[in-house]
């Protein structure tokens, strides 16, 4: 297994296992769309959504 490969097995084994811990399927009402991407490549490793109820405010957190 090449170097690179290796490292997209690691980051998509990860991202499969934060998708399966948080993905909801989406209701009627208000959710968001969670993205992982590979910073390095720009690569989408997974996308899923999450449902929440309207709340005072939504924090976005970068790091």
């Amino acid at each position: 297994m090449t170097a690179d490969l290796e490292l997209l097995t690691a980051a998509q084994a990860k991202a499969d296992e934060v998708i399966a811990a948080i993905a909801e399927t989406p209701e009627p009402g208000r959710h968001l769309r969670v993205a992982i991407t590979d910073p390095e490549t720009g690569q989408r490793l997974a996308t899923c959504f999450v449902n929440y109820e309207t709340a005072r405010s939504l924090r976005l957190v970068t790091s």
